[in-house]
């Protein structure tokens, strides 16, 4: 591993899927993306690790990249927290 790996979202660069279950009814969530891309036209573009301090959750402290989720059967939507990696 190189020494200045950093972590980074194994869903969102492709090295994992997205994989994660509703919590009211138990059927697969669909991932729509990350969370704060949902915030603004220009969200996508900020730095990832500088939206993570205003996104209101605790990702910044615990390396995590948070998607937003919704679930077909249900109507479930809400916040999947994925552990982020090193690479």
């Amino acid at each position: 591993m190189h020494p200045k790996s950093t972590l980074s979202c194994p869903v969102c660069n492709g090295f994992s899927p997205f994989a994660a279950s509703c919590p009211t009814c138990g059927q697969p969530l669909v991932d729509n993306g990350r969370y704060m891309d949902l915030f603004g036209d220009y969200s996508p573009y900020r730095p990832i690790d500088d939206a993570k301090l205003t996104d209101g959750l605790i990702d910044a402290r615990t390396h995590q990249c948070p998607h937003y989720a919704t679930c077909r059967h249900c109507g479930y939507e809400g916040v999947q927290l994925i552990q982020e990696q090193k690479y």
